[in-house]
């Protein structure tokens, strides 16, 4: 056979398996219940979102009340002053108990003191001693005397509750409303114990000299040498025009006439109150055994007569400030 006849068996072959397998098919797919089933697709999952937190409803369970704070009481307490040395004692005896708190200063009438100072009964030395108020203290000035010599100021352990101290010896401010207090009557001796004899007591000794000292004693300052005082007669009353002479060895000073006198061109000590002396020597220090004593002068330099004795006073570095008060006995 020739090469086209083996195309065309080959031709025939492959139609008549074409026609064979699509008979094949229509036969067998008309069959019943020969269908083929349908492919379902597959679901598509979601993700569930995330349960939500089940939240219990509160019971009916009584809840107590949140207590009420109960309120702390805080005791306050006042600062606590820096100790103060207590005033020495005077010659005359009183004691050494520390001087009480004294009232503050209100906006009205006041002064400050500059010395510890003794706080008396009435407007003079020859007064009784209460207590004494600190350096630097504070106080309120309820009334003056007539001199405007002595301040009235509160002061609890005093009779009436009302205290007296010199005027001399601080800053006082507000003080042209103070008014003049009537001074409480004047502390009468008490009477001697009758001898039991029928003799007549002595009669009282003259003193030797016209001046005799008075409630002295000394004070911690380390920055000053320092004589000051009241000079008062035997009633209280305040002393003008009086010197008073400071020595140490061959030095000595004299001092300005006592109370609102004045000296010199410049007026110097015009502004003293009645009574009142002071003698500034130095600027520090100057231990020594001093004396002080009255004297009579027409210069400040030289001494025309001696008015009292002459009394020995100690400066140390310790204690340099010297009250030194006096009395005129006639």
């Amino acid at each position: 056979m020739s090469r086209r006849h083996w195309a065309l068996v080959v031709v025939l072959i492959l139609v008549n398996y074409i026609v064979f397998a699509s008979l094949f098919d229509v036969v067998f797919s008309s069959r019943p219940g020969s269908a083929q089933p349908t492919r379902t697709p597959l679901p598509t999952f979601t993700p569930a979102p995330p349960p939500t937190p089940l939240v219990l409803a509160p019971t009916n369970t009584l809840v107590p009340p949140s207590p009420t704070p109960t309120p702390t009481l805080v005791m306050v307490t006042p600062d606590t002053p820096t100790p103060e040395l207590p005033p020495p004692t005077e010659p005359s005896g009183s004691t050494t108990e520390s001087p009480p708190a004294e009232t503050p200063a209100s906006s009205g009438p006041s002064v400050t003191v500059d010395v510890n100072l003794n706080v008396r009964t009435g407007p003079g030395t020859n007064y009784e001693r209460i207590g004494a108020l600190a350096e630097g203290s504070t106080v309120n000035i309820t009334g003056r005397d007539v001199n405007s010599a002595w301040w009235q100021i509160p002061y609890p352990d005093a009779p009436g509750g009302k205290g007296w101290i010199s005027a001399g010896y601080g800053a006082a401010s507000n003080t042209d409303g103070v008014p003049v207090v009537e001074a409480p009557p004047t502390p009468t001796p008490a009477a001697p114990t009758a001898p039991p004899t029928a003799e007549a007591p002595p009669p009282a000794a003259t003193p030797a000299y016209q001046y005799t000292p008075t409630g002295w004693y000394g004070d911690t300052n380390y920055g000053l040498t320092r004589f000051m005082g009241d000079i008062r007669d035997t009633a209280g009353n305040p002393v003008d025009g009086v010197f008073v002479r400071a020595a140490c060895g061959t030095f000595s000073t004299i001092s300005y006439p006592s109370g609102p006198v004045g000296w010199g061109g410049q007026g110097d000590s015009s502004d003293w109150p009645p009574g009142f002396y002071d003698i500034a020597v130095d600027s520090k220090p100057v231990p020594c055994m001093w004396t002080l004593q009255v004297v009579a002068t027409d210069d400040r330099v030289n001494v025309k007569s001696e008015l009292s004795e002459a009394v020995p006073v100690e400066v140390t570095m310790d204690q340099s400030i010297i009250q030194a008060n006096w009395q005129k006995n006639w």
